[in-house]
């Protein structure tokens, strides 16, 4: 292999060049080539902005819940 815009040898496969220091070889991998992908095509996502403070009332309420639920059943199972 040789590097993309000055040929110099890359025989070790580096990334970047040593000689001229850029990327030697093209990427084979970008976006687009995901957004083709089934799951790039996927449509079912939402996005929100909450504040931090918020996100933390909404995670420590469902872990409580949750401790409750673990409990209330752990407490039935040793009756």
């Amino acid at each position: 292999m040789k590097c993309q815009h000055c040929k110099y040898p890359n025989e070790e496969g580096w990334f970047y060049c040593k000689d001229c220091g850029r990327r030697a070889n093209e990427s084979e991998f970008t976006t687009n080539m995901y957004m083709t992908t089934e799951i790039g095509k996927r449509s079912d996502i939402e996005f929100s902005t909450i504040d931090s403070e918020t996100h933390m009332s909404n995670v420590m309420k469902e872990r409580e819940k949750k401790q409750q639920k673990f409990w209330k059943e752990s407490y039935a199972k040793s009756r």
